[in-house]
């Protein structure tokens, strides 16, 4: 989306309340600035959020890999595995 687009998108989401007398809790950002801010912050949250559970991920393989050498060594080190070169 290039960044006319994301301007025009955000302009037509700051629209005036309907009812002036309403008087809701509006936590939306003043000026087109802000929305631009705020969009852009949400996306490199959720960019964050890829990476931790990437992360997560990685370090559960690395986990897996050094407990499964260490059994590995265990069961080499009891004579249950014969060791082939």
């Amino acid at each position: 989306m290039s960044g006319e687009e994301r301007l025009r998108a955000a302009i037509r989401r700051f629209a005036p309340r309907a009812d002036p007398r309403e008087e809701p809790v509006d936590d939306r950002p003043g000026c087109t600035y802000g929305l631009l801010t705020r969009d852009a912050v949400d996306d490199l949250r959720a960019d964050i959020e890829d990476v931790k559970r990437e992360m997560e991920w990685i370090r559960r393989v690395i986990v897996v890999a050094i407990v499964s050498a260490g059994i590995g060594t265990l069961l080499r080190m009891a004579g249950w595995v014969q060791w082939t070169q």
